[in-house]
């Protein structure tokens, strides 16, 4: 729905942050390619603001349902998704006057789609667009618009601690909504989990992996507290997240970044969050206490977790051999190609080559690496 996308002059709403800028970004029409390539893209609390030399169009995030990251394919890069809704105000002037499609889609030929997404998809869980001021009466003058001194700072201190409060308000409202429906949450993934293993004979290969992607980590019963579990927490702790990660780590290539799982183990606990201090302190008790998955620091410093019967030496081949059949990679490729952080990937690709499988060829076109026929 590039409809959707009007003209701006790319100055920022009264109320209005913005978020991140990101370079060499394109605009697609659903699949359809447009004029507007490789301009810069930046996210602001109430929309999304594109330009280049000749140009620039803004999108409202109040129209966008959802969003969503596209991987990279040969021929283009990485995308990110946005599904529009169609609204009801009046079209305002903008550069196309129909499209046939229900999305938007925004491709960034220099990375960063991740972090983009990732902020993007908080701003429209705050909605803080909102929160955006009524604009002065027609009646106002333009000296109490334009008004300094001590009196206008005053106002525009106490219009700003208004917003926040209210921000603020909201922000606590849904956090109790959350941790009063958790509990029935939990019970109700319970519940279909255990429906969906009664009718596993009746299910299509499709909609078990669909099925399987909303249970992801909806819950864990019975959590681990510190009230319950008293001075064995932290070990008590580890046995609880070993049992949890043990299955995620099998999806994941048998390793994890820390941050990752800890996002992942408070999505699954629900309305026991840990603290990243309780995850540590319970990852440093897994050796010792002969658990399935450990904590492990990569060369980088990076923390993660990976099983404990993980074969390094045979990852490692595995990798070489990934190589060897493309002639190079990246570990942008790698990563994609083995669903891992770009991190992870690049400390795998250097561990190969440590151990003389790989070698490296590092040019102003980037990073790449390339089998060791030495």
């Amino acid at each position: 729905m590039a409809d959707r996308l009007a003209w701006t002059d790319g100055q920022l709403h009264f109320g209005e942050v913005t978020i991140t800028t990101q370079g060499g970004v394109s605009i697609h029409d659903g699949s359809d390619k447009t004029d507007y390539q490789k301009g810069f893209v930046t996210l602001t609390s109430h929309r999304i603001l594109w330009k280049d030399k000749s140009a620039q169009v803004e999108l409202a995030l109040s129209a966008i349902v959802f969003c969503e990251k596209k991987d990279a394919l040969l021929t283009s890069k990485a995308r990110l998704v946005c599904t529009l809704s169609r609204g009801q105000e009046p079209k305002r002037p903008g550069p196309f006057s129909s499209s046939r499609y229900d999305e938007i889609q925004f491709e960034f030929r220099d990375g960063g789609c991740n972090d983009f997404l990732r902020l993007i998809q908080e701003e429209l869980v705050k909605k803080r667009w909102l929160l955006q001021p009524v604009k002065p009466s027609a009646t106002t003058t333009n000296d109490q618009l334009h008004r300094t001194g001590i009196s206008g700072i005053e106002n525009h201190l106490a219009h700003q601690l208004n917003v926040q409060h209210q921000s603020i308000s909201g922000a606590f409202q849904d956090l109790n909504k959350l941790m009063q429906q958790a509990k029935e949450m939990v019970s109700i993934s319970k519940t279909i989990a255990n429906k969906i293993q009664e009718k596993r004979s009746d299910l299509t290969s499709d909609e078990t992996i669909r099925f399987r992607s909303y249970l992801l980590s909806l819950g864990i019963d019975n959590p681990v507290t510190k009230e319950s579990a008293g001075s064995q927490y932290h070990t008590s702790l580890a046995k609880e997240l070993a049992n949890l990660l043990e299955k995620a780590l099998k999806d994941t290539n048998g390793i994890m970044t820390l941050s990752d799982a800890f996002c992942r183990i408070n999505r699954a606990r629900g309305y026991e969050l840990i603290s990243p201090e309780d995850l540590l302190n319970a990852a440093v008790h897994m050796e010792e206490l002969g658990l399935p998955v450990r904590l492990r620091v990569l060369s980088s410093g990076i923390k993660s977790f990976e099983l404990t019967n993980r074969n390094e030496k045979k990852d490692l081949e595995e990798i070489a051999s990934l190589v060897k059949t493309v002639t190079s990679m990246s570990a942008d490729q790698l990563a994609n190609q083995l669903g891992i952080p770009v991190i992870v990937a690049r400390e795998r690709l250097i561990a190969a080559e440590t151990n003389s499988l790989l070698c490296r060829d590092d040019s102003i076109e980037g990073l790449r690496f390339y089998p060791n026929l030495f």
